[in-house]
């Protein structure tokens, strides 16, 4: 979007991380990890679910891009100081609380590769609080998770053999209320991040 985004080319950057990232992941995950929506500092300009554009462009110090797509590294999409004054931004795009800790756990098992792991938000869309400031989240609308579960509903499909762990309680109770079986976990903001931690590890 105008003012946001590096340009109009930013959309299909985006939808390439996107098929980039899922495709080497499709009908192998082991666990379809599913949040509540995209946040701006997320996948609103990686195009990646719980991940953020540093992630996808090699620029995080916790993850090598290579975990999350092959080949060459990822292009930025967002323009520079959005957010001012954010030097950190400015430079290298924008990085996730969220997105660091997802990932940071998930990685940290020996068990698992990052294959076998897709992550999802029920909203699959940006929820901002005005046409103003686009840089914001909100909660996700009832009608807007509903609007969503679809799209996770065919990557449930063409998955069938992936568990289902639904991040926070949003994402919860949006799956109970469809009767879709799933393991919740708490969502790792506001300081849950250890509750979070200890939750994936007793379940994976």
């Amino acid at each position: 979007m105008t003012g946001y985004d590096i340009g109009p080319e930013a959309v299909e950057i985006r939808s390439e991380h996107l098929v980039r990232y899922l495709e080497p992941r499709m009908s192998k995950a082991r666990y379809i990890f599913i949040a509540e929506a995209v946040g701006y500092q997320g996948a609103r300009f990686s195009g990646v679910p719980l991940t953020s554009e540093r992630m996808v462009t090699g620029n995080h110090s916790l993850l090598n891009y290579q975990m999350i797509f092959a080949g060459e590294p990822g292009v930025r999409t967002s323009l520079p100081n959005i957010v001012k004054p954010n030097r950190s931004q400015a430079l290298y795009g924008f990085a996730e609380p969220t997105a660091s800790i997802i990932w940071g756990e998930v990685l940290s098992s020996s068990r698992w590769k990052p294959t076998d792991f897709i992550f999802w938000n029920i909203y699959p869309f940006h929820p901002y609080h005005s046409s103003e400031n686009r840089m914001t989240n909100r909660t996700p609308t009832l009608a807007e998770l509903e609007d969503g579960l679809p799209f996770a509903r065919q990557l449930m499909q063409l998955n069938p053999d992936a568990q289902i762990v639904a991040i926070g309680r949003k994402s919860a109770d949006t799956l109970s209320s469809h009767l879709i079986k799933h393991h919740h976990v708490p969502h790792p903001a506001n300081g849950r991040a250890v509750q979070f931690q200890k939750a994936v590890r007793s379940m994976i």
